[in-house]
């Protein structure tokens, strides 16, 4: 015999909806729509649920331990956690630059070009940076994004 389900999934009408809406478009994610599938199986609410964790783990050929943690996950974080995926706490690669130096970089820019340049250039920002050492090494791709997040363009015109 299988041992007893410690987290027992009893969705309403208005989820039970929801969760087959997922599991049925084919637009979402294939873990999003499998988490859906083992809910919907899980479900003691219905009659066509309250299968065991065994059973949904040989009808949709997942290891048992999935199903119990999309169960636990559901039970105690809600339907959300259940089907969605963990977000990172920090991005894969850290910045490049520190928001002190971001802001830096934006007062350089706004103080206007050096003597003899009529406006400022991704190479003439690099170069800047390296002389006043605010940076040892950037490259031209990741000033050129800070700007842009900023709503910063660079144009070849004078600035006023």
């Amino acid at each position: 015999m299988g041992r007893r389900t410690k987290y027992k999934v009893c969705l309403s009408t208005e989820q039970r909806e929801r969760l087959w809406a997922i599991a049925r478009n084919g637009y979402q994610p294939a873990k999003k729509m499998l988490h859906a599938r083992i809910l919907l199986m899980a479900d003691r609410a219905h009659p066509d649920g309250n299968w065991q964790d065994q059973q949904i783990a040989q009808a949709l050929s997942v290891h048992p331990n999935t199903v119990a943690r999309v169960r636990k996950l559901f039970v105690s974080d809600g339907e959300t956690q259940a089907l969605g995926r963990k977000p990172r706490a920090q991005p894969p690669i850290k910045p490049k630059l520190s928001d002190a130096k971001i802001a830096k970089l934006l007062a350089l820019y706004h103080d206007g070009p050096p003597p003899g340049h009529d406006y400022w250039s991704l190479s003439l920002l690099v170069r800047e940076l390296k002389a006043q050492k605010i940076v040892k090494h950037i490259c031209r791709e990741t000033v050129r994004k800070i700007l842009k997040e900023q709503g910063i363009r660079l144009s070849r015109r004078k600035r006023a």
